[in-house]
């Protein structure tokens, strides 16, 4: 029964997810709900984003609308964010950083609201924007590494940010995705951290949404994926900001 519904909502989530990132908000409380100790729902659903970036990175490609290149480079300085994220033993309390999450999306808000051209048309970008992302990349990589709620929605908001259209943010938002999750997922494997029937479960269903949402996103264009931007953004605020009270 849990891989059934694993599958299911992994369709769901992916069908978002591919283009604004956020997928966890539904496949991190599906994996939690199969009874899994916190770390192995943490690494089974990592296994499952991997899928999800893969699956949605091909569909922008297949679309022409994926600059492997970018994400290549940008995905390097993630990945090693990633593995210094996914080795280290966290002593932070996860309650307040869903607090110092929320009130980041939050302003990203409000950069939406009072630029509201932001990532319809794109611009021309200097050497110092590309330093700044792969500043931003790699910072976001450790975050992703152990935490990770959001990081699909940051990452896509720093390509937005420094002068990309919201498809081609997506796009190249994937790769980076794509490669980060990798390596937390291979350290995840090589501590036994994952739980292969329910990863694959919820990975496959990621996938699949992650091909039709992305598809969809491209037909749609950037005016869609800016109002699903804004939509999940919001989502993922509410939820950190529950995390944080309860």
């Amino acid at each position: 029964m849990y891989l059934i519904i694993l599958f299911i909502g992994g369709i769901l989530a992916g069908l978002y997810g591919s283009t604004v990132g956020s997928g966890g908000l539904i496949s991190f409380p599906l994996v939690l709900l199969t009874g899994l100790p916190i770390h192995t729902a943490i690494a089974t659903n990592r296994f499952g984003a991997m899928l999800l970036e893969l699956s949605s990175a091909a569909r922008f490609h297949k679309e022409k609308e994926l600059n492997i290149k970018l994400g290549l480079l940008f995905g390097l300085t993630a990945a090693l964010g990633s593995f210094i994220g996914s080795n280290l033993v966290i002593n932070f309390d996860e309650k307040y950083l869903n607090l110092i999450t929320a009130i980041l999306l939050v302003s990203i808000f409000f950069i939406l609201v009072i630029r509201n051209k932001l990532g319809i048309r794109e611009k021309k970008i200097s050497h110092k924007h590309w330093l700044i992302a792969a500043i931003s990349t790699f910072f976001l990589g450790i975050y992703g590494g152990f935490f990770g709620v959001g990081f699909g929605t940051l990452i896509t908001f720093v390509f937005v940010l420094v002068g990309l259209n919201f498809v081609k943010s997506a796009a190249v938002s994937r790769v980076v995705g794509l490669i980060m999750s990798a390596v937390a997922t291979a350290v995840f494997a090589f501590n036994g951290l994952i739980n292969y029937p329910y990863a694959l479960a919820i990975g496959l269903g990621l996938a699949i949404g992650g091909w039709i949402g992305a598809g969809i996103g491209v037909k749609k264009g950037n005016s869609y994926i800016r109002v699903l931007f804004i939509i999940i953004l919001l989502a993922t605020i509410v939820k950190l900001v529950f995390d944080f009270l309860k």
